[in-house]
């Protein structure tokens, strides 16, 4: 039989989270706006947010009204005096490490490059930087450290296996050794769920239920909101939306399988490809900013394509069926509100974003009953370096760092 103490504490506890989650994510603003949207009693909203208020994690101020009588509303927010996260970020090129508070403001970030110079020495250099963040943030309450890492992973065990092209390094014990040398709360999850679960409490997904986050970069990860909730399997693997394959005997992919995604759409790939046709050695961001004011040009009938970004339209607009191939075969089967794209896919021009998204929605099973929507991150570019505090906050958001 349950004990009803051990019930009563853990409902306390989500509940505490939850509270905490609705004013850090600007859902609610006030203590009516809480027992409203949580369906809680005023007087359970109101104990929590007296404990909130007396232990600095909230602060309240009135609402200067500019019409109208009567009392000024008071107002809920986070409190400057409120515990703050530490982040670690671990991609192929390199690692962030961040001070961030519970409305997800950075406010110390540490960055180093990962080179076959240093890739023996990378763990050490991720602890350094924490016991700097640790130093500048001296005075602060720390609710623990978060780290999103590029994969493959194993999320449960809290370390990254054996990413290809990543200078040998493999089985790196993230957690494990910054628990031993911090003694402090850590999470983890790769850096595409981060990212997905950061763009659901703050971002383009905070008002659906179901979507997909695509990280586009040297690779292309995903990760994938169900309900609300971010989707993690039982083996702790991730969403794999770049190994969907859209060719059976198409290109090798470093995964061992064939025609996967990522192999015809990945920044790396597209930006060599526009290399090898125009013939300059630019980044995928500047050949995206440079067809990007070439079509506004177009559009504004002050000139036309040349040679070179014709060139380019056909690589985007090639690279947006291959999307929109593997958009229909994932939201088939899953039924997403929404596709969000987000790191290097933030440079493509919206035009190849939406070419994309009616492409697939003319191909949709459910394409009479509902159309899906295709768009950026909030976050822009830096969807990934955000979602390295993910984890973390699922955890205080769920009220596991309650006592």
């Amino acid at each position: 039989m349950p004990k009803t103490g051990v019930n009563n504490k853990l409902l306390k506890q989500k509940n505490r989270g939850l509270l905490l989650k609705l004013i850090a994510t600007g859902e609610c603003s006030s203590r009516i706006e809480l027992a409203q949207k949580t369906g809680l009693a005023k007087m359970t909203v109101s104990n929590i947010v007296n404990e909130f208020l007396e232990n600095g994690m909230l602060e309240e101020r009135e609402k200067v009204q500019t019409e109208g009588k009567g009392r000024n509303p008071i107002l809920l927010s986070i409190s400057p005096r409120a515990p703050k996260l530490i982040g670690v970020h671990l991609y192929r090129e390199g690692c962030n490490v961040i001070l961030c508070d519970l409305q997800l403001n950075i406010l110390k970030r540490i960055n180093f490059p990962v080179t076959e110079t240093n890739a023996g020495n990378l763990m050490e250099q991720i602890l350094d930087a924490i016991g700097q963040i640790f130093a500048e943030a001296k005075g602060e309450r720390i609710w623990g450290i978060s780290i999103a890492a590029l994969g493959p992973s194993d999320i449960l065990r809290g370390k990254i296996l054996k990413p290809t092209n990543f200078f040998g390094i493999q089985d790196l014990e993230l957690k494990k050794e910054i628990e031993l040398r911090y003694h402090m709360p850590v999470y983890f999850d790769s850096e595409s769920n981060g990212a997905a679960i950061v763009e659901k409490y703050y971002g383009n997904g905070s008002d659906c239920e179901d979507f997909i986050y695509v990280v586009l970069a040297n690779g292309v990860g995903s990760g994938l909101v169900v309900g609300g909730k971010l989707y993690t399997s039982i083996s702790g693997m991730t969403c794999e939306f770049g190994h969907v394959s859209i060719n059976w005997k198409g290109r090798p992919c470093n995964c061992g399988s064939r025609g996967c995604l990522e192999t015809y759409i990945s920044s790396k790939v597209l930006e060599e490809k526009m290399q090898r046709v125009t013939g300059e050695i630019k980044s995928f961001r500047e050949f995206c900013q440079e067809i990007d004011l070439a079509l506004k040009r177009e559009q504004n009938r002050e000139t036309e394509f040349n040679g070179k970004e014709k060139q380019i339209d056909l690589i985007l607009r090639e690279m947006a069926e291959y999307l929109s191939c593997g958009i229909t075969n994932f939201s088939n089967g899953l039924n997403p509100q929404k596709i969000i794209i987000g790191h290097d896919g933030y440079w493509v021009p919206d035009q190849y974003l939406r070419l994309a998204e009616e492409q697939a929605n003319e191909r949709l099973l459910t394409r009479r009953y509902r159309k899906i929507k295709v768009m950026k991150s909030h976050f822009q570019a830096e969807g990934t370096v955000f979602g390295c505090a993910g984890a973390l906050l699922t955890a205080i958001f769920e009220g596991k760092l309650f006592e």
